[in-house]
């Protein structure tokens, strides 16, 4: 009795070990191998759901405007309930006052860039405006005295107003010919 309850001890947790192992890893690999097409399926249906984000028209606008280095570095966000309010914090505005926004903004402060397009709601036009005139302000005094290029982004950053009350925002290099071709995509 002494010997087979010694020898129990370490059998089974031996014995557990391997079997524990051996059934697991079946198990997993069975099931995996048909869920695996199940699983590499659902990836791709995230990556559909979040093409129709990046295809609407305002993001649209802002990728096409841009080259392939800007569109990489500088994600355009379009989801205006999913954006971070640390953004809205930026820009001086909230989800509830735009009815449609697309932005890819920096926030790392060496790098005055920005751009915005958004459609404010009823009454909002205002509070848009001034929270990216606000955005402006800042960057211009953020790099004055310290990047002078930087300065001179923020320094000539372009804020309109179209004629359907879209309001457009373009700190960046070049800002006229990206203001210019975003107005073009927003066209057609």
């Amino acid at each position: 009795a002494l010997m087979s309850a010694c020898g129990t001890e370490t059998k089974p947790e031996e014995s557990t070990e391997p079997i524990t192992s051996e059934q697991p890893s079946e198990a997993p690999e069975d099931s995996a191998e048909p869920e695996n097409p199940e699983d590499s399926a659902e990836p791709e249906e995230p990556e559909d759901s979040s093409e129709p984000e990046t295809s609407s028209p305002l993001a649209d606008a802002i990728t096409s405007a841009r080259g392939d280095e800007e569109n990489e570095a500088y994600p355009v966000q379009s989801d205006k309930d999913a954006i971070e309010s640390m953004y809205y914090d930026v820009l001086g505005f909230t989800a509830d006052d735009v009815t449609e926004l697309a932005m890819s903004v920096s926030l790392i402060n060496v790098k005055a860039y920005g751009i915005v397009i958004a459609k404010p709601a009823d009454g909002c036009e205002e509070t848009v405006k001034a929270g990216l005139q606000g955005f402006i302000d800042t960057q211009c005094a953020n790099f004055e005295t310290y990047l002078a290029d930087q300065y001179e982004i923020a320094k000539n950053a372009k804020l309109e107003t179209l004629d359907d009350g879209t309001i457009i925002m373009v700190m960046c290099e070049n800002a006229d010919a990206v203001y210019e071709a975003i107005v073009a995509a927003l066209a057609a």
